[in-house]
C-alpha cells in the first residue's frame, strides 16, 4: 500500500509531522513578511522626514536604529537553519523509514528501526531475551530522479559467539538506485528486497501486529529476503477507480541446496556472491480501489538448481544436473478503516526435481523437501482508543489483535518420501500493541501453537520496537 497500514502508526505520523512541518515554515514565512513589511514603512517614514527637513537629529538616528534592528532580525530568520521533521510516508515500496530519502530535497538521510527486548517466555523450556534488530538507513538524493538508498542491520547484539553457541551478523539488508523516470515507469537496481508478500518489504515494528512477524511469511516465504537483481516499477493513477502499482524483478534465483523440510530460508543467497546461472522473475501487483483497501498478489518463477549435479553413486540421480523449477504464488489483502486494521495472506509453491534435491542435499525418509507447500494467515485488531477522546497525547494508540496462521511446508513430498507432522503447523496468537508516539511502539502476545504431533509448547512473547 502506498501509506503505512499501522492505524495511528508510522503513516498517520508522517501526515502529522509532514503537517507541523508545513506550520513551522509557514509560521516562519509570515514572520518574514510581516519584518518586511515594517521595514518598508520606516524606511519611507524616514524618507518622508529627511525630505521635511528641520527633524532632530537624534530622531533620525531613532529611526535608523530600528531600520538596522529589523533588518538584522530578518536576516537572523533566513539564516537559521531548522532541522525539519522526518516525514514518516511509504515511497515505492519502501517502509516509512526507510522512505525518508525521498522526502528529503537533497543530499544524505539517516534513519532506522529496532527491535528490542525480543523475550520468549517458553513452557517447559528455556527463556530467552534478545535485542534481534537494530538498523540504519542511509540514503542520498543525488538529484530529484537518481537515488541511492540502503539498509544496514545488526542483529542479536554481536557478531560474537555465546556460551550457547549463538552469535548475531552485519549484514546489507538492501542497497540500490533508483531512477525515477516517470510515474508509471522507474528503474531499479542492486540487492534488492524482494517484491513478495506483505511483510517482506514493509517489516517495521510499527507496521505490523504481534512481536515476531507472521510464521508463513518466515517459514514459507522466507522473510526478510533479498537478491542481487534490477527491474523496473511504478504506480498508474486511475483516478476514481483507485491506483495500480507494480514491481517487476530480474534476480539471481535461489539455491537449491538450501531447501529444507520445514523451510525455505536457507535458499536464500542474501547477495554474498550470489550464484547467478540461474535466474528468477519476481512480479508483484497492488490495487488501491479506495484508500482504506489494498488487494495485491506476487509470483516468483526460476530454476534453483545454480548448475549443481547430483554426487552420489547409490542414487539413480547420480550425475543429473538439477533443474529445480520453483513457482510461488501469493495473494494478500489489507484493509484499514477508522481504528480497525485487518490482513490476510496466502501462499503456495510448487518445486520441480524435488526427489532429486533430496538426493543433492542427502535427505532421506520424512527430511525430504516440499514438492508443494502452502501458508495463509488472518489477522486483526482494533484501535481501542478511537472510541475516546484522550488528551494525553500518550495515550492515543491501544490495539489486541488476534493473528489465525497455518502453513504445511511438506504438503507433498515425492513418492518414496515420508511426510513429518511437525512440518503442518497451525499458531493461534493473541496480543496488544500499544503506541506511546507514533514512532514507539511495546508489543506483548499469548501464542497457542500446534503442529500434527500435538508436541508444540506455547509462549508468551514481549519486545519494544521504534523507527526514526
Amino acid at each position: 500500500m502506498r501509506s503505512d497500514k499501522s492505524g495511528e502508526g508510522a503513516g498517520e505520523s508522517g501526515k502529522v509531522v509532514a503537517q507541523s512541518q508545513g506550520v513551522t515554515q509557514q509560521t516562519q514565512e509570515q514572520r518574514i513578511q510581516e519584518l518586511e513589511k515594517k521595514l518598508q514603512t520606516v524606511t519611507e517614514e524616514l524618507q518622508g522626514l529627511k525630505s521635511q527637513g528641520g527633524v532632530p537629529d537624534d530622531r533620525l538616528q531613532s529611526i535608523e536604529d530600528k531600520l538596522s534592528i529589523l533588518a538584522e532580525e530578518i536576516d537572523n530568520i533566513k539564516q537559521v537553519s531548522v532541522i525539519p521533521e522526518p516525514t514518516y510516508e511509504q515511497m515505492f515500496g519502501a517502509g516509512p523509514a526507510a522512505s525518508k530519502v525521498y522526502h528529503t530535497r537533497k543530499g544524505l538521510s539517516i534513519g532506522g528501526y529496532g527491535e528490542l527486548l525480543m523475550g520468549q517466555v517458553v513452557e517447559d523450556g528455556n527463556n530467552t531475551v534478545d535485542a534481534q534488530r537494530v538498523v540504519l538507513y542511509f540514503g542520498y538524493k543525488f538529484t530529484d530522479r537518481i537515488i541511492f538508498n540502503s539498509e544496514i542491520e545488526f542483529e542479536h547484539g554481536s557478531t560474537a559467539t555465546n556460551v550457547q553457541g549463538d552469535s548475531g551478523s552485519v549484514s546489507a539488508e538492501f542497497a540500490l538506485l533508483d531512477f525515477l523516470l516517470w510515474q508509471e515507469l522507474n528503474l531499479r537496481g542492486g540487492l534488492l528486497l524482494t517484491p513478495f508478500g506483505i511483510i517482506n518489504e514493509v517489516h517495521e515494528p510499527t507496521t505490523f501486529f504481534g512481536v515476531f512477524r507472521p510464521l508463513t511469511e518466515r517459514f514459507v516465504i522466507p522473510t526478510t529476503w533479498r537478491e542481487n537483481g534490477l527491474g523496473i516499477f511504478g504506480d498508474f493513477d486511475l483516478k476514481r477507480a483507485g491506483n495500480l502499482s507494480y514491481k517487476a524483478y530480474v534476480m539471481n534465483s535461489l539455491n537449491a541446496e538450501g531447501f529444507t523440510a520445514s523451510s525455505n530460508r536457507g535458499a536464500r543467497t542474501n547477495g554474498t556472491e550470489s550464484l547467478f546461472n540461474d535466474v528468477a522473475f519476481v512480479g508483484r501487483l497492488e490495487y488501491e480501489p479506495v484508500p482504506f483497501l489494498t488487494v495485491a498478489g506476487s509470483i516468483y518463477l526460476g530454476n534453483t538448481g545454480q548448475n549443481s549435479r547430483v554426487a552420489d553413486e547409490e542414487s539413480s540421480f547420480n550425475g543429473q544436473k538439477v533443474k529445480g523449477f520453483f513457482q510461488m504464488y501469493e495473494g494478500d489483502i489489507q484493509f484499514q478503516y477508522m481504528g480497525f486494521e485487518a490482513r490476510g495472506l496466502v501462499v503456495i509453491t510448487r518445486l520441480g526435481d524435488a526427489a532429486a534435491i533430496n538426493a543433492l542435499n542427502g535427505f532421506t525418509g520424512d527430511e525430504s523437501v516440499g514438492s508443494q507447500q502452502w501458508g495463509y494467515y488472518l489477522e486483526g485488531g482494533y484501535n481501542v482508543l478511537t472510541l475516546v477522546d484522550s488528551p494525553n497525547q500518550y495515550f492515543q494508540y491501544l490495539a489486541p489483535f488476534v493473528r489465525w496462521d497455518a502453513f504445511d511446508t511438506q504438503a507433498k513430498v515425492p513418492s518414496g518420501f515420508e511426510r513429518n507432522p511437525e512440518n503442518d503447523r497451525k499458531d493461534l496468537t493473541v496480543g496488544l500493541n500499544y503506541k506511546p508516539i507514533p514512532q514507539v511502539v511495546v508489543k506483548a502476545e499469548y501464542q497457542w501453537l500446534d503442529n500434527g504431533l500435538s508436541d508444540s509448547t506455547n509462549q508468551f512473547n514481549f519486545g519494544l520496537g521504534y523507527v526514526f
